[in-house]
């Protein structure tokens, strides 16, 4: 069913852009950015916080990546991309007692497919109105569909090793490596010579899984896991029994016990810089007497203003 929405999803945009005879240009660029992840394992001091309240910024990496744009007409467009970035957590960094004796931790490489439409909400076709359209700004917000896939890993004896195989909640099969994500954010661009995009972009990304950090639930008993490493990495309470932290929580976390938060699905959040070049198209649907871009109406034929 989802395969199926996501098709016809794109189809109708690519229809959408047909159906104006592409009279809007296209422009294809490269990001570099941030990435930050949003879920159980870390945070500060308190209990668990919703969304960004827990994020630790210490944690932040990279997100580098490509897209194409395409404008649909005066205020919508879509944007197709592809990006790598790295998220991670580890309870070690938090003083919260609980989640610092649970002393997981976790890295994940993801790569993300997404397409998004955008709706220009503010659009200023003549910054510092000189009458010669050479800088445009824009501000939009987006809205789309994402897979992404993920792989998390956790360091044990100088390794990093792959934890979805493993299982260390005990589940009958592993979790999905590829999964879907709805992004959800805002941005802006500025448009020099009608060439030239240079621009910015965050957003947050639900997800509809909890083991982008390999825990949601529960400790399963050892006995249900599949090897001596499973086991390990099920339950790392026991590594740091002898930290004051942890002296007097270590005994509670056993089989049965609270792993994570099973009512909530992790997320992640992107924010990028980005350039991109415009790649006007040579329909004759731009000299027409109407402006498509701006809504106004010009006296001949010329070429299209961004």
């Amino acid at each position: 069913m989802l395969r199926i929405y996501t098709i016809s999803l794109l189809t109708a945009l690519c229809l959408a852009g047909t159906n104006v005879q592409a009279q809007y240009a296209w422009d294809v660029g490269v990001n570099a950015g941030f990435s930050n992840y949003l879920g159980e394992i870390g945070g500060g001091a308190g209990e668990a916080r919703d969304w960004v309240l827990d994020m630790k910024l210490d944690q932040t990496r990279w997100n580098p990546g490509v897209f194409a744009r395409y404008r649909l007409d005066y205020n919508l467009g879509i944007n197709m991309s592809l990006n790598y970035f790295r998220i991670q957590g580890a309870d070690s960094l938090t003083p919260n007692p609980n989640r610092f004796t649970r002393n997981l931790h976790f890295r994940n490489d993801v790569f993300e497919l997404a397409a998004c439409g955008e709706y220009y909400f503010l659009n200023q076709p003549d910054v510092g109105s000189t009458g010669r359209y050479l800088l445009d700004f824009k501000s939009y917000i987006y809205l789309g569909l994402a897979a992404f896939y993920n792989n998390p890993k956790t360091q044990y004896q100088g390794e990093w090793v792959v934890l979805q195989p493993l299982k260390t909640e005990g589940q009958e099969k592993p979790y999905s490596r590829i999964q879907i994500a709805v992004p959800v954010g805002f941005g802006f661009f500025y448009t020099f010579s009608r060439l030239h995009r240079f621009g910015w972009s965050i957003g947050w990304r639900y997800t509809f899984t909890d083991y982008v950090d390999d825990l949601s639930g529960y400790y399963p008993d050892p006995k249900d896991l599949e090897s001596d490493e499973a086991i390990a990495l099920s339950n790392r309470s026991n590594e740091v029994a002898g930290h004051p932290l942890a002296a007097d929580l270590v005994e509670y976390f056993v089989p049965g016990g609270v792993r994570g938060n099973p009512d909530a699905n992790d997320s992640y959040l992107l924010t990028s810089f980005n350039y991109s070049y415009v790649i006007r198209g040579n329909t004759k649907s731009f000299g027409k007497r109407k402006n498509y871009l701006y809504g106004r109406k010009r006296g001949r034929a010329g070429r299209a203003r961004f």
